[in-house]
Formats: C-alpha cells, structure tokens, sequence
C-alpha cells in the first residue's frame, strides 16, 4: 500500500526527466534523405524559455512530493503540466500555420544556394518529449489528488456539538 503513495513521484520525476532530455533536442528537423540543415539561432544554450520548462518541471516534482502530505498541493504538477503542454503547442503551431514553412511536405526554400531544390520539414524529438512531460506532470497530479493522506484518515462523520 505505501508504494502506490509513491506513483504520483514517479510519474512527475519521469515527466521532468522527459522535459529535461526534450529542452536540449530540436524542434524541426530536415527529413532523412534531404540536402540541408537548420541553424539554430544561439550557440547551444538554452534559452529562457526552455530554463523555465525545467524549472517548472522541477517544481512539478516538488509538488507531487509535497501532495504525498497535503493533498491540495496535487494542483501544483496539474498546472505545471498544463503549462508544458501549453508551450509544446505553441511552439509546434506557426510550423503548422505557416505556408513558407510547411511541415511533411516538399517546398523550395528561397535561400541562396537551393536553386531549384526542395527539402521537407519534420518535427524532431522535443515537442513530442515535452508533451510526453507534460501529460506526465498532469496524470502526476491527478494521482496525487485520488490518494489519501495521513490527515484524511479520520474522516469519519462526527455529530455536531450539542447545545445545553
């Protein structure tokens, strides 16, 4: 029985593993058996957005360790979730949206020395571990908030004070 307390831990520790691993993959990929690759536009350090997915992913931990004792705290990796879950959206969208820019099809980019060539987008790793983070951090919570804590043992009814 004490070991199930522990799922809601698991389960947030690997969606924050998940998001730590996803932070430092890229976001669009040239498909396999295309000419070119994508420049990213800083040197390999993460930017302010991806610290504040780690972060948030470790205060999804923090959270479902803390609901282990009070279970309101369950909400804490819900949101943090919810949050990742947000921005893998976001950030996979204006690839969606984008005419210029499609993804899993052939377009000719007009950037110098592609003459004539075309080249397909994929998505690479990072949206996909993100949100596989995120859902970990929302079911963390969910778990947590199903489980009793030690204050929720006496939850038997007591009868209302009597007036003399």
């Amino acid at each position: 029985m004490e070991n199930r307390r522990l799922v809601p831990v698991v389960m947030a520790v690997a969606g924050c593993t998940a998001i730590v691993i996803g932070v430092y993959q890229g976001l669009v990929h040239v498909a396999p058996g295309y000419e070119g690759t994508i420049t990213a536009g800083w040197g390999g350090d993460l930017n302010r957005e991806e610290i504040l997915l780690v972060q948030l992913g470790v205060v999804g931990v923090g959270g479902a360790v803390a609901a282990l004792r009070w279970k309101r705290l369950a909400s804490v990796p819900f949101a943090t979730g919810g949050i990742v879950l947000f921005y893998a959206f976001r950030a996979v969208g204006p690839f969606l949206r984008s005419p210029t820019r499609p993804l899993y099809r052939e377009f000719s980019p007009g950037a110098p020395g592609f003459e004539g060539e075309s080249v397909m987008l994929v998505l690479g790793a990072e949206p996909f571990l993100l949100a596989g983070g995120g859902l970990l951090l929302v079911g963390a919570g969910i778990a947590a908030s199903r489980f009793r804590t030690p204050g929720d043992e006496g939850d038997e009814l007591t009868p209302p004070p009597s007036r003399a």
